[in-house]
C-alpha cells in the first residue's frame, strides 16, 4: 500500500510539474527567479557585506537591473553564476550557469542534452532555435554563439546557449568558451529587449 501510494505522489507530482505553465519552480544551484540574493549567502560563499559591496555591471541605457558575478560559491553544477537583479533590493530577475572550456562539439552536444531533458519537464513551451551566428561583439568576426530557448505562455523563458570565442578576442578579454543555462522573468526579457541597449 506505501509503494502505491508512493507512487501515486510522484505521479500527480510529475504532472503538476510537467504542466507548470512558468519556470517559477525552477532552479539553478538552488536559486530561482523572483528569489532575493541576500537569501542565498551560503551557497554564494558570500556574507551579507560582501554580496551588497560587489562591483555590478550595469547595462548601457539603464541601470535598472545590473550583473553580479559569482565564480567562488558552493556550486555543484555550474563553474560560474551570473544573476541579472535590481541592484537595490537583490531580486533576481535573471540566472544563468556557466560551464566553461568546451570545444563547439562538446557544448553542442551538453546543450541538446540539456533541452531534450527540459522539453520533457515543459512540454508546452514553445522552441525557438538559433543557430550559430557571429557575435558581434567581437571585430575580427571569429566568435561564434547559438542559443535554445523554450518560451512560456507566461512570457518566461529558459535558454542554452553556445559561446565560442574567436583566438584573438578570448585572449584580449580573457573569456573561455562556455554553455550558459539560464531562467529568466517576463521583466527581465521585456528590459533586455526595451531598456537596457
Amino acid at each position: 500500500m506505501k509503494i502505491f501510494l508512493l507512487v501515486l505522489i510522484f505521479i500527480f507530482s510529475y504532472q503538476s510539474w510537467t504542466n507548470a505553465d512558468d519556470i517559477k519552480d525552477f532552479e539553478i544551484e538552488g536559486i530561482s527567479i523572483g528569489d532575493n540574493l541576500l537569501d542565498h549567502l551560503m551557497i554564494l560563499n558570500k556574507t551579507k557585506e560582501e554580496v551588497k559591496s560587489r562591483e555590478l555591471t550595469y547595462y548601457p541605457k539603464s541601470k535598472r537591473l545590473a550583473i553580479s558575478n559569482f565564480y567562488d560559491g558552493n556550486f555543484e553544477i555550474y563553474e560560474s553564476v551570473q544573476f541579472t537583479l535590481d541592484p537595490k533590493t537583490f531580486k533576481i530577475y535573471r540566472i544563468s550557469g556557466k560551464i566553461y572550456d568546451l570545444t563547439k562539439k562538446k557544448c553542442v552536444s551538453l546543450q541538446k542534452e540539456i533541452i531534450d531533458e527540459l522539453e520533457k519537464q515543459f512540454p508546452q513551451a514553445v522552441k525557438d532555435i538559433d543557430d550559430f551566428t557571429v557575435f558581434e561583439i567581437d571585430p575580427s568576426g571569429e566568435s561564434v554563439a547559438n542559443g535554445i530557448y523554450l518560451d512560456f505562455q507566461s512570457g518566461d523563458a529558459v535558454s542554452v546557449e553556445c559561446y565560442m570565442w574567436g583566438e584573438t578576442f578570448k585572449k584580449e578579454k580573457n573569456y573561455p568558451d562556455h554553455i550558459s543555462v539560464s531562467i529568466e522573468s517576463k521583466e527581465s526579457r521585456d528590459f533586455i529587449q526595451n531598456e537596457a541597449y
